[in-house]
């Protein structure tokens, strides 16, 4: 009787099973990372791995010029130091960690329209599906805004 598999094929058989299974090579933890519009399509936000974690990044917001967007700058930090940084291309999100189950968590994000930061979680209904929660202590004393994946 003839193997089918001999044992030096093996490696090779397991790695064609998983690129055939759909497992992209890309880890749980960096579904995320993308480009993302909020649902109203007035923000885009790049997600992106930063030093283990996660952030994000503004790279566009609706404005009644290009000129403007990128002219604005960070007006509203109680910082005075910073009220120069230009909001375009502006960390809003730091310091997230995948938690599992599609779940990132313990982060924070930057509110410019008040200089505030908020706690923050993403999570991802679908791949192409993101709930953004900025919130104060609490989860339940927060604001959510709904993302669809761009790239």
């Amino acid at each position: 009787m003839q193997r089918v598999v001999n044992r030096a094929s093996f490696p090779i058989l397991l790695l064609a099973f998983v690129a055939i299974t759909g497992l992209k090579g890309v880890s749980s933890s960096h579904q995320v990372v993308g480009i993302w519009e909020s649902e109203e399509k007035n923000l885009q936000i790049e997600i992106f791995e930063d030093n283990g974690q996660f952030a994000g990044k503004m790279i566009y917001f609706k404005c009644s010029s290009e000129e403007i967007m990128r002219a604005s700058t960070d007006i509203e930090n109680p910082d005075k130091n910073l009220t120069g940084r230009k909001l375009l291309g502006l960390k809003l999100v730091t310091k997230l960690e995948y938690k599992g189950m599609n779940v990132w968590d313990d982060g924070e994000i930057y509110d410019p329209n008040s200089g505030r930061i908020f706690d923050a979680r993403i999570k991802l209904t679908s791949p192409n599906t993101a709930i953004v929660r900025g919130y104060w202590k609490y989860r339940w004393l927060g604001r959510s805004m709904v993302f669809n994946r761009k790239m």
